[in-house]
């Protein structure tokens, strides 16, 4: 990690991961609406946004993801900010902070269902698709919700990112009762084709005639149960390193955000069902940070060199730097990588001696949090897939001058957030 020399000799007292104290699933249902690869527990965005922010400051995550520190910014009566290039991770974020009125919600799947027909042709639908749905019922109105809904429309962006939360996972112990969509399989992320197509023929399973239009206004209600947020807030498809998506210089009072780790996820292909349903290519969206040392732009699939790592997370400090005012914060979750044979790299102390030398950042502390083992989303591919330790590192940078942070003791803000439940 960093020198001690770097490090403050004495932690702020108002700083302290207390989020942990918080249960797993704690949060607004809308954390619920769709699985992500590599997401944080909302608690955490949701500490320093109460503890180094105030009402209507904005509040920003340049990898979004499924939009949980937007999300919560929201929430707290802050303008929330998301950035990507995923565009899964654009649609669930826009979804969450400029979503419909649940009455709006309810008149289009009314209105989808009465002027449903069903498609004459699904010829032209891949058949690792048609593998997972059933072929009379739900597949079919699966094909018509992909056609009829727009995802520049708020109403239908919100029906698309609910979909895509039941789009696929495994079923109850009565599967025709299931509220998700497919082949029995895990939710969190897309099993390869040739694998699902094994793993059915090995195990006998079978799909079931789930009705979409159900299935969807009853996940609605469920994700509605808690209102919406008071706030609105924006995302924005838009390379992290590109400038003009932070907006004005020093109009940002806080950031927190995870940058995509080294070698650990392919957002695309680990997505490929999904992205079927907004009619994106695989390819792509792992192709769309690009692979080419000629542009220095680093994939999505996160499969670049350390040296390349370092450059992007130098340039990114660089714009955060620009972005945040005087005095902002700048809370940053980098997980350690580990190598085959080797001790991991903590990628955390290659991002500061990145950031510091490119910017006027001065380090907070750093905070670790140790994830068990259970809660890791590669556990499912065992001990000898992924390369996610359980070790995420927390940076915590402040930009200098301007005003401090609220400083309220971190136990008052974990019991109001346990209060608010």
């Amino acid at each position: 990690m960093p020198t001690k020399r770097s490090i403050p000799s004495k932690r702020p007292y108002w700083l302290a991961p207390w989020w942990k104290d918080l249960r797993p699933r704690w949060g607004h249902p809308w954390h619920s609406m769709c699985s992500y690869l590599a997401m944080f527990p909302p608690g955490l965005p949701r500490y320093f946004i109460e503890q180094c922010s105030r009402v209507g400051d904005v509040v920003l995550d340049p990898f979004c993801g499924r939009g949980t520190t937007p999300l919560e910014a929201c929430l707290a009566g802050r303008i929330g900010i998301g950035m990507d290039l995923n565009p899964l991770a654009v649609l669930l974020t826009g979804a969450k902070v400029h979503p419909p009125r649940t009455s709006c919600t309810y008149e289009r799947i009314r209105d989808l269902r009465e002027r449903y027909q069903e498609p004459k042709d699904l010829a032209n639908v891949p058949p690792e698709i048609r593998m997972l749905f059933h072929r009379e019922v739900t597949l079919p109105q699966l094909v018509y919700l992909r056609e009829q809904l727009d995802r520049k429309r708020i109403v239908d962006r919100y029906l698309l990112a609910t979909l895509a939360g039941i789009l696929h996972g495994n079923h109850r112990a009565k599967p025709e009762e299931s509220e998700t969509l497919s082949v029995s399989m895990p939710n969190t992320f897309s099993m390869s084709p040739q694998y699902i197509r094994k793993f059915i023929n090995e195990k006998g399973l079978r799909t079931y005639p789930v009705d979409v239009f159900a299935s969807l206004e009853r996940r609605v209600t469920f994700l509605n149960r808690q209102g919406r947020p008071g706030t609105r807030g924006r995302v924005v498809c838009q390379d992290a390193r590109v400038g003009r998506g932070y907006g004005k210089a020093g109009s940002v009072d806080l950031i927190v955000t995870s940058p995509p780790y080294l070698r650990v996820v392919s957002y695309g292909r680990y997505n490929w069902i999904r992205l079927w349903l907004l009619g994106e290519s695989v390819v792509e969206v792992d192709r769309r940070l690009g692979v080419a040392a000629t542009d220095r732009k680093l994939g999505l699939t996160d499969r670049c060199s350390l040296p390349k790592y370092r450059d992007f997370i130098g340039v990114c400090g660089s714009r955060w730097n620009a972005a945040l005012k005087p005095g902002g914060i700048c809370v940053v979750v980098v997980g350690d990588v580990r190598r085959n044979g080797r001790s991991p790299i903590k990628l955390a102390q290659e991002a500061w001696t990145e950031i510091r030398a490119r910017t006027d950042f001065r380090l907070v502390d750093v905070l670790e949090d140790e994830l068990p083992s259970s809660r890791k989303v590669t556990k499912i591919w065992g001990d000898r897939r992924g390369k996610a330790t359980k070790t995420d590192r927390v940076l915590i940078l402040r930009r200098p001058g301007g005003r401090k942070c609220r400083a309220r003791a971190p136990e008052r803000i974990i019991g109001d957030l346990v209060q608010r439940g």
